[in-house]
């Protein structure tokens, strides 16, 4: 969950389920408050229609009775059952029934208009009735506060309420995925763009649509596109300034062979050891110039790709040349190869990488001790290739740096015994050229071992 895409997602799909359970609530709350209004005011109807119903039978009854019996002192005996508290007045509010409380007969008074107070109380009910001779009366009743009415269950769902909630989820989530992945799609042509020219592709560039102006990720990808442009073109320079300083240097370098033989037989004895050193000279400035002009060729895309190579019988090959010239040093080199692995790649260019990691290993090994070159399987897909010395070694923070070209390890390998310094930057662009990785690493016991690996 740490890429920006998945927490751009996340941040959207979120707000979006947020706010849309907000807006529900909100929604809910709009719908229930009028419908609660109108739940309570109809059971207030109703409870007031009941008990009007009630208190105007018990009137006409009880007047019914008054007046066929003449007594209104048996208006309370003829009280039905459930009538308790309903009381019959005559039309000037006098009480025809017993025990009747000064509440009820304040709101009979205030319904005849005799009562200071004209407002009836809101607990008591008064409803006028006839008899059966037409004589007016009043009935009323004082009635207890009602309990509250039902209400409606907290947040009713509406009908196939989860089935909607699925296909909102499904639909924001698709909306956010597409909405997520279009946002960091700059980004990631970016990566590839900066993945591609870290690994040496210069010609690496960011996709970026045209007019799209003001966006500030395709003013990055084209300011990546212009700093990549201005790389490759200084590279490029590079690597054909060293090739034509290197080919160029051949022809003076020839002429000085010529001379220098010239020299020799026209000088006397005394001369030797200078017009030798000057030989020895010479062959290091061609020998330089070869590995420079081998260098700027791996630099190059493809090159030499395709063609299998045995390596037991690469570094068989190799490992012979080494021995000849290692005897001479009172050192020797020793094989250990595992038959039957193959790679695929320029033999000859893969030769030189082994031979340049040997005979910088026979450089640096003591003297009268053995450097050991092991070839092994790594599973099925890997080849691993083993360069031990018994040197000096090389200190752990510079083994890194020991690949790259004209670098040097102090007085430990200075340029009297360390070579031209770039068979190794050599061999590591070649093994990086076909898919391997080499490496260096100081041996608990003494020396330097070198590994390569190449998949097979």
């Amino acid at each position: 969950m740490r890429g920006i895409f998945w927490k751009i997602f996340m941040w959207f799909w979120l707000a979006t389920v947020l706010s849309g359970f907000v807006f529900f609530l909100i929604a809910i709350n709009l719908r229930l408050t009028p419908m609660r209004d109108g739940h309570r005011r109809y059971f207030d109807n109703e409870r007031h229609r009941n008990q009007s119903q009630a208190v105007e039978i018990y009137g006409r009854t009880a007047a019914a009775i008054t007046e066929r019996e003449g007594s209104p002192a048996l208006v309370d005996a003829s009280r039905p059952t459930g009538a308790q508290g309903i009381y019959l007045f005559s039309a000037n509010g006098t009480p025809l029934s017993k025990g009747v409380p000064q509440t009820v007969h304040s709101a009979v008074l205030a319904a005849v208009g005799t009562a200071p107070q004209r407002k009836l109380p809101p607990e008591a009910l008064v409803v006028r009735v006839l008899g059966p001779n037409g004589t007016p009366y009043f009935a009323a009743a004082s009635f207890p506060a009602p309990p509250p009415p039902p209400d409606f269950p907290p947040f009713p769902l509406p009908p196939h309420f989860w089935l909607q909630l699925a296909v909102t989820l499904v639909v924001s989530g698709f909306v956010c995925y597409v909405l997520s992945w279009r946002l960091t799609a700059p980004v990631r042509r970016l990566r590839e763009a900066t993945q591609g020219l870290a690994a040496g592709k210069l010609g690496s560039r960011v996709a970026v649509p045209t007019g799209d102006t003001g966006n500030e990720l395709s003013d990055l990808g084209r300011d990546f596109n212009t700093m990549a442009a201005r790389i490759e073109q200084l590279v490029k320079a590079h690597q054909q300034l060293v090739r034509d300083v290197s080919h160029e240097l051949r022809s003076p370098l020839a002429r000085l062979n010529v001379a220098l033989e010239l020299a020799r037989k026209e000088s006397t004895g005394s001369a030797a050891p200078a017009l030798n050193r000057i030989e020895y000279e010479g062959e290091r400035l061609n020998q330089l110039i070869g590995e420079l002009l081998t260098l700027s060729r791996l630099d190059e895309e493809g090159t030499g790709m395709g063609t299998a190579v045995d390596l037991a019988e690469l570094v068989g090959e190799v490992v012979r040349d080494a021995e000849f010239e290692a005897c001479a040093a009172n050192r020797h080199v020793r094989a250990s190869a595992v038959q039957g692995l193959q790679v695929s790649g320029n033999r000859e260019l893969l030769r030189r990488a082994l031979e340049n990691v040997v005979r910088n290993a026979v450089c640096y090994t003591r003297e009268g001790s053995c450097v050991e070159v092991i070839l092994e399987g790594h599973g099925e897909r890997e080849a691993v290739i083993r360069v031990r010395d018994s040197g000096p070694g090389v200190p752990d923070a510079e083994l890194a740096d020991i690949f790259r070209a004209f670098y040097r390890v102090g007085e430990a390998r200075d340029r009297q015994s360390g070579g031209t310094g770039i068979g190794l930057a050599i061999a590591e662009k070649t093994v990086a050229l076909y898919g391997g990785s080499i490496s260096a690493r100081n041996l608990t016991a003494g020396g330097l071992e070198v590994e390569i690996r190449l998949p097979v």
